[in-house]
């Protein structure tokens, strides 16, 4: 009698199933896709509040955010994923040299190599970026080409590269990198970030130190040209020579900020300077032997 009552239910449960409008189905799924999309954003809530006011141990914290990126991707969207392969000297679009010297180079990728001069490390002024930003942009609407044409230019110059594309808010970009050491590079560092209209953005700058390790700092710049430190952290590892290193800085939608050297992560702060999308990205050398081989960048749009 029990497994007939057992099949009784089966079967009508099988029938209003069979039954029940697709619309309906498809409304229930969507029912559940935003519960599951409002649970994810609700945790990583939860968590960008552990990591800021310390509430439980980081490594505990750490794996329950990749638990919570694993089920919803914080940056479903791929914006450019751009390998640096170019068989002629000058990259493929949409980077463009804006200042200095960076080649392509087919061990490498996009190589530049300036010799650093004390102080050179500070990141790129203001005046700089604005200057070279709006000169590219001139020399488009005048059909000219980019800053290294077949100019000498001098080896201390600091390199740029600049690609515009829509950036959403949130986003993560991993640049995969080399360096070599040369004489003076701890006066010089690498740099990339996403830029607004004009020189207002985030900017993460690799600083390397005497004994090859480094210190890593994320800055904030307004579009009045305001600098501030939004966190900044040792890398203690010694960067090899030609070993490759992902380098990474992102950016999820309530704020919160990271950056990472492969699995690492080197720092983790909340920065809401910036409501909007982003217009461009950046890749600067202010002083050492770098190359960026690969460069992935995704965002939520």
């Amino acid at each position: 009698m029990r497994g007939t009552l057992k099949a009784a239910a089966s079967g009508a449960a099988l029938f209003l199933l069979l039954t029940t409008p697709l619309a309906v189905q498809t409304a229930q799924a969507q029912t559940d896709e935003e519960k599951l999309k409002s649970l994810l954003e609700e945790l990583d809530t939860l968590i960008d509040k552990g990591e800021a006011q310390n509430l439980a141990d980081p490594w505990f914290l750490q794996d329950l955010r990749a638990l919570a990126d694993r089920y919803g991707q914080t940056w479903p969207v791929v914006l450019l994923d751009h390998r640096f392969d170019s068989k002629s000297s000058q990259p493929k679009a949409p980077w463009e040299i804006r200042k200095g010297e960076m080649k392509m180079d087919w061990s490498r990728g996009l190589r530049s190599r300036v010799e650093a001069k004390s102080g050179q490390n500070k990141k790129m002024s203001d005046e700089e970026l604005v200057g070279e930003i709006v000169g590219g942009l001139l020399g488009k609407a005048l059909g000219g080409k980019n800053s290294q044409g077949s100019q000498t230019v001098d080896p201390s110059t600091p390199a740029l590269a600049i690609a515009e594309l829509p950036v959403s808010n949130a986003f993560r970009m991993t640049a995969q990198i080399t360096t070599r050491a040369m004489a003076g590079d701890t006066n010089g560092a690498f740099e990339m970030g996403v830029l607004q209209t004009g020189n207002s953005g985030y900017r993460l700058v690799l600083t390397p130190k005497a004994d090859r390790s480094a210190v890593v700092t994320l800055y904030a710049v307004s579009q009045r040209g305001t600098e501030r430190v939004v966190e900044s952290a040792d890398y203690n590892t010694a960067i090899v020579d030609d070993q490759p290193l992902e380098f990474t800085l992102a950016r999820r939608a309530g704020g919160q900020m990271s950056a990472a050297i492969g699995e690492q992560e080197l720092f983790s702060a909340s920065d809401r300077s910036f409501n909007d999308a982003f217009t461009s990205i950046l890749l600067a050398n202010r002083g050492g032997d770098y190359a960026v081989r690969q460069l992935t960048l995704r965002g939520t749009k």
